[in-house]
Protein backbone atom coordinates (compact mmCIF):
# COMPACT_ATOMS: atom_id res chain seq x y z
CA UNK A 1 0.00 0.00 0.00
CA UNK A 2 1.52 3.73 -0.74
CA UNK A 3 1.12 4.62 2.64
CA UNK A 4 2.78 1.89 4.22
CA UNK A 5 5.51 2.09 1.81
CA UNK A 6 5.87 5.89 2.87
CA UNK A 7 6.52 4.68 6.56
CA UNK A 8 9.19 1.94 5.41
CA UNK A 9 10.56 4.74 3.03
CA UNK A 10 10.39 7.00 6.49
CA UNK A 11 12.24 4.40 8.58
CA UNK A 12 14.93 3.66 6.38
CA UNK A 13 16.23 6.87 5.06
CA UNK A 14 15.94 8.31 8.71
CA UNK A 15 18.61 5.78 9.64
CA UNK A 16 21.30 6.73 6.94
CA UNK A 17 22.78 9.95 8.50
CA UNK A 18 23.72 8.20 11.63
CA UNK A 19 25.00 5.20 9.58
CA UNK A 20 27.44 7.57 7.41
CA UNK A 21 28.96 9.47 11.07
CA UNK A 22 29.17 5.65 12.42
CA UNK A 23 31.30 4.92 9.34
CA UNK A 24 29.28 1.46 9.28
CA UNK A 25 28.73 1.20 5.67
CA UNK A 26 32.60 0.96 3.76
CA UNK A 27 31.45 1.89 0.02
CA UNK A 28 28.02 3.24 1.25
CA UNK A 29 26.42 2.39 -2.62
CA UNK A 30 23.48 0.92 -0.64
CA UNK A 31 22.31 3.89 1.42
CA UNK A 32 23.58 6.63 -1.35
CA UNK A 33 21.10 4.86 -4.01
CA UNK A 34 18.60 4.79 -1.64
CA UNK A 35 18.62 8.02 -0.87
CA UNK A 36 18.95 9.04 -5.05
CA UNK A 37 15.96 6.92 -5.82
CA UNK A 38 13.56 7.93 -2.59
CA UNK A 39 14.47 11.35 -2.05
CA UNK A 40 17.10 13.15 -4.90
CA UNK A 41 15.13 11.56 -8.53
CA UNK A 42 11.79 12.65 -7.48
CA UNK A 43 12.33 15.86 -6.29
CA UNK A 44 14.64 16.41 -9.22
CA UNK A 45 11.85 15.64 -11.79
CA UNK A 46 9.58 18.51 -9.61
CA UNK A 47 12.47 20.82 -10.18
CA UNK A 48 13.36 19.83 -14.07
CA UNK A 49 9.07 20.83 -14.66
CA UNK A 50 9.58 24.39 -12.50
CA UNK A 51 12.49 25.52 -14.37
CA UNK A 52 11.18 24.31 -17.55
CA UNK A 53 7.57 26.33 -16.85
CA UNK A 54 10.19 29.49 -16.03
CA UNK A 55 11.70 29.10 -19.70
CA UNK A 56 9.24 28.01 -21.67
CA UNK A 57 7.93 31.64 -22.37
CA UNK A 58 11.25 32.14 -23.98
CA UNK A 59 10.39 30.01 -26.79
CA UNK A 60 6.54 31.05 -27.23
CA UNK A 61 6.89 34.57 -26.87
CA UNK A 62 6.81 35.19 -30.59
CA UNK A 63 3.05 32.87 -30.50
CA UNK A 64 1.89 34.71 -27.96
CA UNK A 65 2.66 38.63 -29.16
CA UNK A 66 1.18 37.22 -32.01
CA UNK A 67 -2.13 36.12 -30.61
CA UNK A 68 -2.40 38.56 -28.53
CA UNK A 69 -1.00 41.31 -29.55
CA UNK A 70 0.75 42.01 -26.75
CA UNK A 71 3.32 45.20 -26.04
CA UNK A 72 6.84 44.73 -24.25
CA UNK A 73 5.85 45.52 -21.21
CA UNK A 74 2.38 42.86 -21.26
CA UNK A 75 4.84 40.13 -22.26
CA UNK A 76 6.97 40.97 -19.50
CA UNK A 77 4.57 40.63 -17.25
CA UNK A 78 2.71 37.66 -18.33
CA UNK A 79 5.87 36.00 -17.93
CA UNK A 80 7.10 37.35 -14.68
CA UNK A 81 3.67 36.80 -13.15
CA UNK A 82 5.07 33.12 -12.71
CA UNK A 83 7.78 34.68 -10.03
CA UNK A 84 4.98 36.91 -8.25
CA UNK A 85 3.05 33.90 -7.60
CA UNK A 86 6.55 31.97 -6.85
CA UNK A 87 7.29 34.53 -4.62
CA UNK A 88 4.20 35.34 -2.59
CA UNK A 89 3.50 31.65 -1.35
CA UNK A 90 7.29 31.29 -0.10
CA UNK A 91 6.50 32.78 3.38
CA UNK A 92 3.80 30.28 4.27
CA UNK A 93 5.45 27.24 2.15
CA UNK A 94 8.57 27.71 4.94
CA UNK A 95 5.86 27.25 7.64
CA UNK A 96 4.21 24.25 5.82
CA UNK A 97 7.31 22.29 5.54
CA UNK A 98 8.44 22.53 8.83
CA UNK A 99 4.93 21.48 9.55
CA UNK A 100 4.06 18.72 7.02
CA UNK A 101 7.23 18.18 6.06
CA UNK A 102 8.42 18.14 1.90
CA UNK A 103 6.43 14.86 0.26
CA UNK A 104 3.48 16.18 1.36
CA UNK A 105 3.62 19.92 0.18
CA UNK A 106 5.69 19.46 -2.61
CA UNK A 107 2.82 16.98 -4.26
CA UNK A 108 -0.26 19.48 -3.63
CA UNK A 109 1.81 22.37 -4.79
CA UNK A 110 2.93 20.20 -7.98
CA UNK A 111 -1.44 19.20 -8.80
CA UNK A 112 -1.88 23.50 -8.45
CA UNK A 113 0.60 23.70 -11.04
CA UNK A 114 -0.84 20.97 -13.27
CA UNK A 115 -3.93 23.15 -13.25
CA UNK A 116 -2.39 26.36 -14.12
CA UNK A 117 -1.00 24.95 -17.11
CA UNK A 118 -4.72 23.45 -17.83
CA UNK A 119 -5.78 26.92 -17.89
CA UNK A 120 -2.95 28.78 -19.18
CA UNK A 121 -3.43 26.20 -22.46
CA UNK A 122 -7.14 26.94 -22.86
CA UNK A 123 -6.73 30.54 -21.95
CA UNK A 124 -8.60 33.12 -24.99
CA UNK A 125 -7.76 36.42 -22.93
CA UNK A 126 -4.84 37.90 -21.66
CA UNK A 127 -6.09 37.92 -18.40
CA UNK A 128 -6.24 33.87 -18.51
CA UNK A 129 -2.89 33.71 -19.35
CA UNK A 130 -1.56 36.00 -16.07
CA UNK A 131 -4.08 33.64 -14.01
CA UNK A 132 -2.81 30.31 -15.68
CA UNK A 133 0.65 31.34 -15.55
CA UNK A 134 0.56 32.66 -12.05
CA UNK A 135 -1.08 29.16 -10.69
CA UNK A 136 1.72 27.62 -12.29
CA UNK A 137 4.55 29.66 -10.41
CA UNK A 138 2.61 29.23 -6.75
CA UNK A 139 2.74 25.50 -8.36
CA UNK A 140 6.31 25.66 -8.85
CA UNK A 141 7.15 27.71 -5.31
CA UNK A 142 7.97 24.78 -3.29
CA UNK A 143 10.34 22.56 -6.01
CA UNK A 144 14.33 24.16 -4.44
CA UNK A 145 12.56 24.49 -1.06
CA UNK A 146 11.22 21.72 -0.73
CA UNK A 147 14.18 19.95 -1.83
CA UNK A 148 16.56 21.74 0.03
CA UNK A 149 14.85 20.95 3.39
CA UNK A 150 14.91 17.44 2.48
CA UNK A 151 18.65 17.14 2.02
CA UNK A 152 18.84 18.92 5.24
CA UNK A 153 16.47 16.36 7.02
CA UNK A 154 18.27 13.02 5.45
CA UNK A 155 21.17 13.94 3.84
CA UNK A 156 24.93 14.03 5.71
CA UNK A 157 25.40 17.82 6.22
CA UNK A 158 28.71 17.80 4.47
CA UNK A 159 27.22 16.57 1.73
CA UNK A 160 24.91 19.10 1.06
CA UNK A 161 26.84 21.76 -1.17
CA UNK A 162 27.68 18.87 -3.44
CA UNK A 163 24.11 17.60 -3.30
CA UNK A 164 22.51 20.86 -3.79
CA UNK A 165 24.60 21.89 -6.83
CA UNK A 166 24.05 18.27 -8.42
CA UNK A 167 20.46 18.87 -7.90
CA UNK A 168 20.42 22.04 -9.35
CA UNK A 169 21.80 21.00 -12.21
CA UNK A 170 18.07 19.48 -12.85
CA UNK A 171 16.83 22.89 -13.39
CA UNK A 172 19.33 23.64 -15.26
CA UNK A 173 18.23 20.44 -17.58
CA UNK A 174 14.88 21.82 -17.48
CA UNK A 175 15.49 25.16 -19.05
CA UNK A 176 17.60 22.80 -21.66
CA UNK A 177 14.39 21.14 -22.57
CA UNK A 178 12.53 24.52 -22.91
CA UNK A 179 15.09 25.64 -25.90
CA UNK A 180 15.92 23.32 -28.90
CA UNK A 181 13.03 20.67 -27.87
CA UNK A 182 10.36 22.94 -27.71
CA UNK A 183 11.22 24.52 -30.90
CA UNK A 184 10.91 20.77 -32.39
CA UNK A 185 7.15 20.48 -30.45
CA UNK A 186 6.10 23.74 -31.91
CA UNK A 187 7.07 21.81 -35.70
CA UNK A 188 4.52 19.84 -34.79
CA UNK A 189 1.63 21.23 -32.63
CA UNK A 190 0.97 24.58 -31.32
CA UNK A 191 1.77 25.88 -27.30
CA UNK A 192 -1.38 25.36 -26.20
CA UNK A 193 -1.25 21.32 -26.62
CA UNK A 194 2.67 21.60 -24.95
CA UNK A 195 0.85 23.34 -22.28
CA UNK A 196 -1.92 20.20 -21.70
CA UNK A 197 0.71 17.47 -21.81
CA UNK A 198 3.05 19.41 -19.53
CA UNK A 199 -0.10 19.77 -17.16
CA UNK A 200 -0.64 15.65 -17.66
CA UNK A 201 3.38 14.97 -17.11
CA UNK A 202 3.21 17.29 -13.74
CA UNK A 203 0.29 15.66 -12.47
CA UNK A 204 2.49 12.22 -12.52
CA UNK A 205 5.39 13.48 -10.59
CA UNK A 206 3.36 14.87 -8.34
CA UNK A 207 2.03 11.73 -7.46
CA UNK A 208 5.33 10.00 -7.81
CA UNK A 209 6.78 12.57 -5.19
CA UNK A 210 3.72 12.06 -3.00
CA UNK A 211 4.52 8.16 -2.54
CA UNK A 212 8.27 8.16 -2.80
CA UNK A 213 9.31 10.18 0.03
CA UNK A 214 9.40 9.71 3.40
CA UNK A 215 6.71 11.09 5.44
CA UNK A 216 7.93 13.57 8.32
CA UNK A 217 5.59 11.23 11.44
CA UNK A 218 6.46 13.48 14.08
CA UNK A 219 3.99 15.85 14.93
CA UNK A 220 4.72 18.76 15.69
CA UNK A 221 2.00 21.49 17.36
CA UNK A 222 1.40 24.15 15.12
CA UNK A 223 3.67 27.14 14.86
CA UNK A 224 2.28 29.73 16.49
CA UNK A 225 2.57 33.72 15.02
CA UNK A 226 4.79 34.70 18.19
CA UNK A 227 7.48 31.64 17.07
CA UNK A 228 7.18 32.52 13.20
CA UNK A 229 7.82 36.31 13.74
CA UNK A 230 10.82 35.32 16.49
CA UNK A 231 11.98 32.75 13.79
CA UNK A 232 12.06 35.29 10.96
CA UNK A 233 13.72 37.85 13.56
CA UNK A 234 16.52 35.47 13.98
CA UNK A 235 17.10 34.83 10.36
CA UNK A 236 16.86 38.69 9.12
CA UNK A 237 18.85 39.73 12.10
CA UNK A 238 21.84 37.53 11.62
CA UNK A 239 24.58 39.15 10.19
CA UNK A 240 25.94 36.65 7.88
CA UNK A 241 22.37 36.32 6.55
CA UNK A 242 22.67 40.33 5.73
CA UNK A 243 25.60 39.95 3.75
CA UNK A 244 24.71 37.66 1.32
CA UNK A 245 21.55 37.94 0.71
CA UNK A 246 21.39 41.25 -1.25
CA UNK A 247 24.09 39.96 -3.58
CA UNK A 248 22.40 36.35 -4.12
CA UNK A 249 19.05 38.57 -4.43
CA UNK A 250 20.41 40.95 -7.14
CA UNK A 251 22.26 38.33 -8.95
CA UNK A 252 20.61 34.91 -9.47
CA UNK A 253 17.14 37.18 -9.73
CA UNK A 254 18.49 39.40 -12.72
CA UNK A 255 20.09 35.87 -14.33
CA UNK A 256 16.58 34.31 -14.11
CA UNK A 257 14.91 37.41 -15.44
CA UNK A 258 17.34 38.02 -18.18
CA UNK A 259 17.29 33.66 -19.01
CA UNK A 260 13.72 32.90 -19.10
CA UNK A 261 12.51 35.79 -21.42
CA UNK A 262 15.19 38.86 -22.27
CA UNK A 263 17.84 36.60 -23.44
CA UNK A 264 16.09 35.41 -26.69
CA UNK A 265 14.42 38.65 -27.43
CA UNK A 266 18.27 40.39 -27.48
CA UNK A 267 19.57 37.74 -29.54
CA UNK A 268 16.82 38.67 -32.08
CA UNK A 269 16.89 42.51 -32.08
CA UNK A 270 20.48 43.39 -30.96
CA UNK A 271 22.53 40.01 -32.30
CA UNK A 272 20.05 39.92 -35.19
CA UNK A 273 19.80 35.86 -34.72
CA UNK A 274 17.36 33.83 -36.27
CA UNK A 275 14.51 31.55 -34.37
CA UNK A 276 17.11 28.68 -35.28
CA UNK A 277 20.04 29.95 -33.76
CA UNK A 278 18.63 31.83 -30.61
CA UNK A 279 17.06 28.58 -29.93
CA UNK A 280 20.80 26.86 -30.03
CA UNK A 281 21.73 29.92 -28.11
CA UNK A 282 19.35 29.41 -24.92
CA UNK A 283 20.60 25.84 -25.12
CA UNK A 284 23.99 26.75 -24.39
CA UNK A 285 22.61 28.90 -21.60
CA UNK A 286 20.90 25.84 -20.29
CA UNK A 287 24.18 23.70 -20.23
CA UNK A 288 25.69 25.86 -18.38
CA UNK A 289 22.71 26.02 -15.89
CA UNK A 290 23.46 22.16 -16.08
CA UNK A 291 26.98 22.36 -15.10
CA UNK A 292 26.67 25.64 -13.27
CA UNK A 293 26.21 24.40 -9.23
CA UNK A 294 27.62 21.24 -10.23
CA UNK A 295 30.67 22.62 -10.57
CA UNK A 296 30.71 25.38 -7.75
CA UNK A 297 29.41 21.99 -5.65
CA UNK A 298 32.83 20.57 -6.60
CA UNK A 299 34.74 23.75 -6.04
CA UNK A 300 33.12 24.08 -2.41
CA UNK A 301 33.94 20.22 -2.12
CA UNK A 302 37.78 20.93 -2.33
CA UNK A 303 37.68 24.32 -0.64
CA UNK A 304 36.34 22.72 2.43
CA UNK A 305 38.96 20.27 2.82
CA UNK A 306 41.70 22.64 2.05
CA UNK A 307 40.26 24.84 4.82
CA UNK A 308 40.01 27.41 1.74
CA UNK A 309 36.96 30.63 2.37
CA UNK A 310 33.58 30.11 0.09
CA UNK A 311 33.07 33.18 0.95
CA UNK A 312 35.96 34.39 -1.34
CA UNK A 313 35.03 31.78 -4.12
CA UNK A 314 31.16 33.22 -3.94
CA UNK A 315 32.49 36.41 -4.15
CA UNK A 316 34.68 36.14 -6.74
CA UNK A 317 31.53 34.28 -9.06
CA UNK A 318 29.47 37.59 -8.50
CA UNK A 319 32.92 39.57 -10.06
CA UNK A 320 32.66 37.47 -13.00
CA UNK A 321 29.30 37.61 -13.44
CA UNK A 322 29.09 40.99 -13.23
CA UNK A 323 31.66 41.39 -15.70
CA UNK A 324 29.53 38.94 -18.50
CA UNK A 325 26.34 41.27 -18.18
CA UNK A 326 28.59 44.39 -19.18
CA UNK A 327 30.20 42.31 -22.24
CA UNK A 328 26.58 42.13 -22.80
CA UNK A 329 25.44 45.54 -22.49
CA UNK A 330 28.01 46.88 -24.79
CA UNK A 331 26.87 44.31 -27.44
CA UNK A 332 29.54 41.95 -27.81
CA UNK A 333 27.80 39.97 -30.42
CA UNK A 334 31.15 38.12 -32.20
CA UNK A 335 31.24 36.09 -29.05
CA UNK A 336 27.70 35.51 -28.10
CA UNK A 337 27.81 31.82 -27.65
CA UNK A 338 30.43 31.97 -24.90
CA UNK A 339 29.23 34.93 -23.84
CA UNK A 340 25.54 33.58 -23.13
CA UNK A 341 27.18 29.94 -22.69
CA UNK A 342 29.32 31.44 -19.03
CA UNK A 343 26.38 33.56 -17.85
CA UNK A 344 24.21 30.40 -17.93
CA UNK A 345 27.26 28.66 -15.62
CA UNK A 346 27.35 31.52 -13.13
CA UNK A 347 23.30 31.99 -12.68
CA UNK A 348 22.78 29.03 -10.73
CA UNK A 349 26.59 28.35 -9.36
CA UNK A 350 25.62 31.84 -7.10
CA UNK A 351 23.39 29.09 -5.31
CA UNK A 352 26.04 28.30 -3.30
CA UNK A 353 25.13 30.75 -0.86
CA UNK A 354 22.14 28.17 -0.17
CA UNK A 355 24.63 25.78 1.19
CA UNK A 356 26.38 28.12 3.03
CA UNK A 357 23.52 29.71 5.18
CA UNK A 358 22.42 26.36 6.01
CA UNK A 359 25.22 25.82 7.64
CA UNK A 360 24.70 28.61 10.81
CA UNK A 361 21.21 28.05 11.03
CA UNK A 362 19.12 25.44 13.25
CA UNK A 363 17.73 22.60 11.26
CA UNK A 364 13.87 23.86 12.72
CA UNK A 365 14.70 26.97 10.42
CA UNK A 366 16.14 25.44 7.55
CA UNK A 367 12.61 25.82 6.06
CA UNK A 368 11.38 29.28 6.97
CA UNK A 369 15.02 30.26 5.89
CA UNK A 370 15.55 29.27 2.33
CA UNK A 371 12.00 30.06 1.39
CA UNK A 372 12.62 33.68 3.04
CA UNK A 373 15.70 33.73 0.53
CA UNK A 374 14.14 32.35 -2.00
CA UNK A 375 11.03 35.04 -1.44
CA UNK A 376 13.44 37.70 -2.27
CA UNK A 377 15.29 36.35 -4.81
CA UNK A 378 11.75 35.38 -6.57
CA UNK A 379 10.36 38.94 -5.84
CA UNK A 380 13.36 41.12 -7.48
CA UNK A 381 12.94 38.52 -10.68
CA UNK A 382 9.67 39.75 -10.80
CA UNK A 383 10.32 43.35 -10.79
CA UNK A 384 13.29 42.89 -12.70
CA UNK A 385 11.66 40.95 -15.52
CA UNK A 386 8.74 43.53 -15.57
CA UNK A 387 10.86 46.40 -15.36
CA UNK A 388 12.97 45.39 -18.62
CA UNK A 389 10.23 45.11 -20.74
CA UNK A 390 8.77 48.34 -19.22
CA UNK A 391 12.33 50.38 -20.16
CA UNK A 392 12.10 48.47 -23.01
CA UNK A 393 8.37 49.88 -24.35
CA UNK A 394 9.88 53.16 -23.90
CA UNK A 395 11.96 52.75 -27.37
CA UNK A 396 9.80 52.76 -30.71
CA UNK A 397 9.04 49.19 -31.75
CA UNK A 398 10.59 48.77 -35.72
CA UNK A 399 8.23 47.62 -38.48
CA UNK A 400 8.97 44.39 -37.97
CA UNK A 401 7.93 43.93 -34.33
CA UNK A 402 11.61 44.18 -32.66
CA UNK A 403 12.80 46.08 -29.91
CA UNK A 404 15.14 49.25 -29.98
CA UNK A 405 18.98 47.65 -28.83
CA UNK A 406 19.11 50.74 -26.82
CA UNK A 407 15.99 49.42 -24.53
CA UNK A 408 18.20 46.19 -23.50
CA UNK A 409 20.88 48.54 -22.43
CA UNK A 410 19.09 50.47 -19.77
CA UNK A 411 16.87 47.75 -18.94
CA UNK A 412 20.20 45.21 -17.95
CA UNK A 413 21.88 48.56 -16.93
CA UNK A 414 19.58 48.82 -14.11
CA UNK A 415 19.91 45.30 -12.79
CA UNK A 416 23.90 45.07 -13.18
CA UNK A 417 23.63 48.78 -11.21
CA UNK A 418 21.41 46.83 -8.49
CA UNK A 419 23.97 44.12 -8.48
CA UNK A 420 27.13 46.45 -8.14
CA UNK A 421 25.67 47.67 -4.64
CA UNK A 422 25.28 44.70 -3.11
CA UNK A 423 28.11 43.69 -3.94
CA UNK A 424 30.05 46.85 -2.41
CA UNK A 425 27.82 45.58 0.43
CA UNK A 426 29.15 42.35 0.48
CA UNK A 427 32.27 42.91 1.06
CA UNK A 428 32.02 45.94 3.27
CA UNK A 429 30.40 44.09 5.46
CA UNK A 430 32.85 41.30 6.52
CA UNK A 431 31.62 38.52 8.96
CA UNK A 432 32.78 34.38 8.82
CA UNK A 433 30.71 31.73 8.33
CA UNK A 434 31.05 28.64 10.98
CA UNK A 435 33.24 25.99 9.55
CA UNK A 436 31.61 22.73 8.59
Amino acid sequence: QPNQISKLNSLVIASLPKLYSSGKFGSMSKSTLTLILAIFFPLACGYFLSFFFRSVNAMIAPDLVQEFDLLPGELGLVTAIYFLGFALFQLPLGVLLDRFGPARVQSSLLAVAAIGAILFSTGETYGTLVAGRGLIGIGAAGALMSSFTAFALWFPRHLLPLTNGCFMGFGGIGALAATKPVEWVLMLTDWRELFFWLAILTAVVATFVRFSLPIVTKKSSPISFCSEIQGLKSIYSNKLFCRIAPLTITTVASGFAIQGLWAAEWLRDVAGLGKGAIASHLFIIAVGIIIGPIISGFFAEVGRKCNLSLLTLYGSMAIIFMFLQLLIIFSWTSITFILWGAFGFFINAMSLSYAILTQNFPQNLAGRLNTNLNMLMISFAFVAQYIVGVIIEQWPISSTGGYHPDGYKFGFGILLISQLFSFIWFVAAPVKFRSW
